[in-house]
């Protein structure tokens, strides 16, 4: 199994392994998870389609940036219909609604994560990391449903070729 799939798995094996008494560093190993396993799902599909060397896919795997791809979603994610009623990217490629979903989905999974593993302070409950894990298998349906989609090639390009300066 994918590293992306194994990773959604062990999340939601995390936030239910108490469902009576939940530990608070299961919940949030849990959370912390659900995010890298989208995080990786768009990695291994950018590789796969951008990288044609398959021995180079791990190295430019490593070139992934979170802020980058935060920046690319937030863009995806705030996109209005057009006065036609209709999603499409700064190009004028027409955008599937639950690509914009994804999107919003991998932001809302960054802020979750960030909480989860850097502010002590915040009560993580299990509610709320289910619905976290929840939200990352949200994601992956919606990846299912748009991969095939021009516009899903151009979302995982931008996601890497975002963080190239430009010259």
């Amino acid at each position: 199994m994918p590293l992306h799939q194994d990773l959604l798995a062990l999340a939601r094996e995390l936030v239910d392994r108490n469902p009576a008494a939940p530990v608070e560093a299961d919940l949030r190993r849990g959370v912390s998870t659900a995010y890298y396993a989208l995080f990786h799902l768009l990695v291994h599909e950018a590789t796969n389609r951008l990288i044609q060397v398959a021995a180079l896919r791990p190295r430019v795997a490593r070139a992934f940036d979170h802020k980058t791809m935060k920046n690319v979603c937030q863009d995806y994610a705030g996109r209005s219909p057009d006065p036609a009623g209709q999603l499409a990217t700064a190009a004028g490629q027409l955008l599937p609604q639950q690509l914009q979903d994804l999107a919003s989905e991998f932001v809302s999974l960054q802020q979750a994560r960030h909480q989860a593993d850097y502010d002590t302070g915040a009560v993580i409950t299990r509610a709320q990391a289910d619905t976290d894990v929840m939200t990352a298998e949200a994601a992956f349906l919606d990846w299912a449903a748009v991969q095939v989609d021009p516009a899903a090639d151009t979302f995982l390009a931008e996601l890497f070729c975002r963080g190239i300066p430009k010259r």
